[in-house]
């Protein structure tokens, strides 16, 4: 093997190992505190989960031009520590706030402060790793790393599920600050190894703090990308909707409530990690973008016409693992594989305004929408989330095919130079991708 090979084989393991613990740690702190989200949803009431969603997309459109402002005028060296370290500050206090007690006005803000930070640091970490790693990189590691971050996935609601019935719901707020405090660290560990784009400088992106915006409507790829986004979104919210439902009706109890969603979770994403482990790479290289983002919306039409039939707790489950674990190995890594291509500017402004505002402005759009159409007795699964699901499959085909058509022989060279490294190397790869 030449030693120009050998070093940027190296390079390239040690950064996705960073990437990769960075992001197991970040995860498995969200996912901590995710099913005791999901409980503070029911325990407010279904009928007030639309005004949550409302309430986050409000809150997410004040933050959105103070993050275009930050990232106007932050080194991007300075905004993961920034805005990590706002985001733990923010969770001490709720640690502080929840030791009285919690009641609906707790809650509610505990499901939105959760909703709209954990979109922006995970977006900021996407961001982070675009800058490392260049488009064929993202091909051959994206799909490990997001195996560390299911990894971490996992282990959260397995903590939660283990002690909901015995821990103050405050301490689960403890451990997730602790994790997110790692994750920092390995960040800013990963922002120093050398770049494809550069990496975090010390000069700030400059450019207008509504960038985000103007940019996404006026590119037909990144609006493309928020379409993906778009169509995900209202999909999850008719299932969301419909399981709280459901389960306020089966479970009385808060902590059975909070198990259950944990044990969602736990299922989501050890098929998650299955998948992206065994066939995320196989698919990218073998299938392409186009048929890798095509393949969730088509295996969730088919789902959804199953739950359509027959609206049981178990289906509704079901569908909800397929959904966000075909999310998780298949269409997260896609989308992020196409911000490799877009300068820095939009990998954080666009990229933050498309993964927060357009994503919880459908949330809120869709709750509503789902709202009057279940007041007239109508099924939200035949008359939302199946037709949007023809429409993202169609969207996915148009953006996959652009993409693919734009940066085909690029992708092809930078595959030819470092497929034969990798695959010499992919048992030690393997052996780091989950920290």
């Amino acid at each position: 093997m030449p030693e120009s090979q050998a070093v940027s084989l190296t390079s390239e393991r040690w950064k996705t190992a960073l990437a990769s613990l960075a992001f197991f740690l970040l995860l498995c702190s969200y996912y901590v505190l995710r099913p005791l989200r999901d409980s503070m949803a029911v325990f407010t009431g279904p009928e007030r989960v639309p005004w949550l969603f409302t309430g986050t997309f409000l809150a997410t459109l004040a933050v959105v031009p103070l993050f275009g402002w930050f990232v106007r005028w932050c080194p991007r060296r300075w905004l993961v520590p920034c805005v990590y370290g706002l985001v733990i500050a923010g969770f001490g206090g709720f640690y502080v706030l929840f030791q009285s007690g919690i009641n609906t006005v707790s809650a509610s803000a505990f499901f939105i402060w959760l909703s709209l930070f954990n979109m922006v640091i995970i977006s900021l970490f996407w961001s982070t790793v675009s800058d490392t790693f260049s488009t064929g990189q993202a091909q051959r590691c994206y799909g490990f790393i997001a195996a560390g971050g299911t990894a971490g996935a996992i282990a959260g609601p397995i903590i939660t599920a283990a002690f909901a019935k015995s821990v103050d719901t405050s301490q689960f707020i403890f451990v997730s600050m602790g994790l997110l405090v790692l994750a920092l660290l390995s960040l800013l560990f990963l922002s120093r190894q050398p770049s494809h784009g550069g990496g975090a400088s010390a000069r700030p992106i400059g450019g207008s703090i509504f960038a985000g915006i103007t940019h996404t409507f006026q590119s037909p790829l990144l609006a493309g990308i928020a379409g993906l986004v778009m169509c995900y979104s209202a999909v999850s919210t008719v299932l969301y909707l419909e399981i709280t439902d459901l389960v306020g009706k089966t479970y009385t109890e808060n902590g059975d409530r909070t198990a259950f969603f944990a044990r969602i979770d736990l299922a989501v994403n050890l098929s998650a990690l299955t998948l992206q482990l065994f066939l995320t790479r196989i698919m990218l290289a073998r299938w392409g973008l186009r048929w890798t983002l095509c393949l969730v919306p088509i295996l969730m039409l088919i789902g959804l016409g199953i739950v359509g039939i027959a609206p049981t707790i178990a289906f509704y489950a079901l569908a909800q693992v397929i959904h966000r674990a075909g999310e998780f190995s298949f269409s997260k890594p896609g989308r992020e594989i196409l911000f490799t291509t877009v300068d820095a500017e939009n990998r954080y402004k666009a990229k933050n305004f498309i993964d927060t505002a357009v994503y919880r402005a459908n949330d809120a759009g869709s709750a509503w929408i789902i709202a009057l159409i279940r007041s007239v007795g109508w099924s939200a699964i035949w008359w939302v989330a199946i037709p949007v699901t023809v429409i993202w499959i169609g969207l996915c085909s148009v953006v996959g095919s652009r993409r693919n058509g734009s940066q085909h022989q690029e992708d092809e060279t930078d595959t030819r130079e470092m497929d034969s490294v990798h695959l010499s190397g992919s048992a030690t790869v393997s052996s780091v991708r989950i920290g």
